[in-house]
């Protein structure tokens, strides 16, 4: 076919897509919203503070069937700026990663980069990402610092380990490339929109669905990215605030939240028997070695952030065995 080429997507899907592609806007900021009308337009109006070329982006806004008010909320806000480009549409297939598919989709920006609903962006944020973007052709995609903003006391048991339980997110002062052991959080990321015209989009048998709390959406993507020879890095200057509310202390939550570290492993490596086996070893060397990193919790009196450090891995372990388990 004259002007095409044929490439697969997630292996299943073929399409046929133009071998020149022109774009609309430079970069697309898209957020996926699932109940957080009482951060989404804090989230949206962080955007377009940025001191940034508003004819150069597009802010898309896109909810997986919220029953809280954020689709009011969000149009109310396109009626009082009539004068942005800014859209929201609702997936209604539940799940975290249909829903930052379908961001990806509508998103008419040479760069998507992904903000989470309750964080903001800080300034520079959208000249940040596209600097970089410019200036590194063989970057495909970067991720930047994250920082909580905790709206609730900090619990005793509350340790470094439970960094990813707030998307507390910091690989130091300099900017560096990602190979693998870190990848960026969903709360602050971008892809060059041909990374999914290259490997396709988001695993939807990874991630959050609803109420359910399996993970590793994200780390899937990086992984095909870096298995297709392209680079990641990381940018420290280019952040954002995450709000942290009581529930993500909740130790019940906690335990979900373990458990779907787990789970999404063992649906991620689905049918690599040899890959299976070597992670459910790497798990339980991993709880072995958090009893060693715990002991210096109980030699400062700290016999809370020992306990918790070991139900988590004891809980990553349980999701692996039941990745239902986190729903």
């Amino acid at each position: 076919m004259a002007g095409f080429e044929i490439k697969t997507v997630l292996r299943t899907q073929i399409v046929f897509l133009p071998q020149c592609m022109s774009y609309q806007y430079k970069i697309s900021a898209v957020i996926c919203s699932y109940n957080r009308a009482r951060f989404i337009i804090d989230a949206v109006e962080s955007i377009f503070n940025q001191d940034f070329d508003r004819a150069q982006y597009e802010v898309i806004v896109v909810d997986n069937n919220s029953a809280d008010g954020t689709i009011e909320a969000l149009g109310a806000y396109k009626d009082a700026h009539p004068g942005y480009n800014f859209s929201f549409y609702t997936e209604t297939r539940q799940g975290v990663a249909y829903t930052r598919t379908r961001c990806a989709e509508e998103a008419k920006g040479e760069i998507v980069a992904y903000l989470d609903d309750d964080s903001t962006a800080q300034p520079g944020w959208l000249a940040g990402i596209v600097a970089f973007f410019d200036q590194h052709p063989a970057t495909w995609s970067v991720g930047g610092k994250i920082v909580p903003r905790f709206l609730t006391g900090i619990p005793d048991w509350y340790s470094k380990y439970f960094f990813g339980l707030v998307g507390n997110f910091d690989q130091g002062p300099k900017v560096k490339q990602l190979t693998g052991a870190r990848y960026p959080c969903g709360a602050n990321m971008a892809f060059r929109k041909k990374v999914f015209e290259e490997i396709g989009y988001f695993n939807t048998e990874l991630g959050r669905k609803g109420k359910g709390l399996l993970a590793n959406e994200e780390k899937d993507i990086y992984l095909r990215i870096l298995a297709a020879g392209h680079e990641v890095h990381y940018l420290p200057d280019v952040w954002v605030l995450h709000s942290v509310e009581a529930n993500k202390f909740d130790k019940n939550y906690v335990r979900r939240h373990s458990m779907g570290i787990g789970g999404g492993e063992r649906l991620r490596l689905k049918g690599q028997t040899g890959a299976l086996a070597m992670k459910f070893v790497e798990y339980f060397l991993k709880w072995g070695y958090a009893v060693a990193y715990g002991i210096g919790f109980i030699l400062k009196g700290q016999l809370s952030k020992f306990v918790m450090l070991e139900r988590f891995r004891w809980w990553v372990i349980m999701g692996f065995l039941d990745p239902h388990g986190a729903e």
